[in-house]
């Protein structure tokens, strides 16, 4: 039988809640325990704003045999994705879940996380030891949680550790650095901005949506700066400052770098000025001197680096002016 694993589809929904449904009727296994609707399946595990990744095994005839998905989770760290397995039951075909997991790897890899949590109920021999033969270590146990009829079972969590991609090279250093602790502090990722709870849940969703289809001077500036120094800092793409949404952000040099394309005048004077009164440095490139030249784009930005690191550095060697002393009372 030849096995085909590929990228979900939102229409593969109705047959995919048919599978799981199956899955969860027959009990035992899944902590899952109630059944799904299509809608509900696409929008929690396969194209919804919280997956990271989602996968389908078919046979020859395009029958759904299995699938596997990578969510964001409650709890966990943004970087270490929570992966659930599910095949078809009474399916002959070995090795489905081995092939999804060669594709989510390659998948969470490509998206820059760190790890892969499994959490399986203890009774679930099968799902350990299929963990287990992928190399994820034990790394946690809730225990007792109860099913919905009542009976305590335990929560076994195990952790896959993803290796960065082979092709990352080391960074190119500039000849000083400022140390860690000139980079500013943000709460929270931001909470303490004076911006409400729910305001920068939606941001920060906003921001993440923004990272997973980037524009085409995005993508092209983010693989350039790959090619000339950087000091060993780093930009965040699509980060959250405040109230706005950045293209790159380096928080440690307090630089904000903005690809231009149609926006208002005004509205971007403003959020500079916003930006400014916060202690970041703008530089704005257009787009399409990014798409035309992508290498000269992220020169500009390794000399704006540059300039800046100097300047910075230059303001902390300066010889500080004692404070005047206030006369003392005899």
């Amino acid at each position: 039988m030849t096995l085909n694993v590929r990228p979900v589809a939102a229409d593969d929904a109705p047959a995919l809640a048919e599978l799981l449904n199956a899955v969860i009727a027959a009990g035992g296994t899944t902590a899952l325990q109630e059944p799904f609707t299509p809608e509900a399946l696409d929008e929690t595990y396969l194209t919804g704003p919280d997956v990271h990744c989602c996968f389908v095994a078919e046979d020859e005839d395009g029958m759904l045999l299995g699938f596997q998905t990578l969510v964001r989770y409650p709890g966990l760290p943004e970087d270490v994705g929570d992966i659930a397995t599910f095949a078809r039951l009474g399916g002959t075909q070995r090795g489905i879940g081995s092939a999804l997991f060669a594709a989510t790897t390659q998948r969470a890899t490509e998206l820059g996380l760190s790890a892969i949590n499994a959490t399986i109920r203890g009774d679930n021999t099968g799902g350990l030891t299929f963990y287990t033969k992928q190399g994820f270590a034990d790394h946690a146990v809730t225990p007792g949680v109860p099913l919905k009829e009542g009976t305590p079972v335990d929560r076994v969590h195990k952790r896959f550790a993803l290796a960065a991609p082979a092709e990352a090279q080391p960074k190119p250093k500039l000849s000083l650095r400022f140390g860690a602790d000139d980079a500013p502090t943000l709460q929270k990722k931001g909470r303490g901005w004076a911006i409400s709870e729910s305001r920068l849940d939606v941001l920060h969703e906003r921001s993440r949506e923004m990272r997973r289809n980037p524009s085409p001077a995005q993508e092209a500036l983010a693989d350039a700066l790959t090619r000339v120094e950087t000091g060993g800092y780093t930009f965040k793409r699509q980060a959250v400052i405040g109230s706005a949404i950045v293209d790159f952000a380096c928080k440690q040099l307090m630089l904000v770098v903005e690809l231009d394309g149609d926006e208002d005048a005004a509205f971007t004077a403003a959020r500079d000025k916003s930006l400014g009164e916060v202690g970041y440095r703008v530089e704005r490139i257009a787009a399409a001197d990014v798409l035309a030249d992508p290498d000269a784009a992220a020169t500009h930005v390794s000399n704006a680096m540059r300039a800046l690191h100097t300047e910075r550095r230059s303001r902390r060697s300066a010889p500080r002016r004692p404070a005047p002393r206030s006369p003392r009372n005899y």
